[in-house]
């Protein structure tokens, strides 16, 4: 973070994106590094810690199933496909239309048959 944060609240944490290990893999595996937090509490008493960043970890781990982003992007390409096979004709669709005299139609065929099964009853 290059400007730092002035003020964190007890318990606050504050979390940020470093690094994606799909891009420059093998980069990444052999680079380590460390980053120092220096901070001072309400009474202004300084604090320095260190931690070590070593993505060495991740040889040899895989993942199950696909990455989310992948995922993401390749159902973004089938919809686009899908929705340029429906302009271009590719794709046909059969339209089923109701009008609003259709639609009282059929709730009075419904209320008719409800009413029916209660007088049975």
């Amino acid at each position: 973070m290059k400007n730092g944060v002035r003020f964190i609240a007890p318990n606050q944490k504050i979390q940020f994106f470093l690094t994606s290990m799909i891009e420059n893999f093998e980069e990444k595996i052999e680079k380590s590094f460390q980053v120092t937090i220096t901070y001072k509490n309400s009474v202004g008493k300084t604090y320095e810690d260190e931690y070590p960043i070593d993505f060495s970890q991740f040889i040899g781990l895989t993942q199950l199933g696909e990455p989310p982003l992948y995922k993401i992007a390749k159902n973004i390409e089938s919809i686009q496909r899908d929705i340029q096979h429906l302009s271009t004709g590719f794709y046909k669709m059969k339209v089923i239309r109701y009008t609003k005299e259709d639609v009282e139609e059929e709730r009075r065929q419904q209320s008719e048959q409800i009413n029916r099964r209660d007088d049975r009853e």
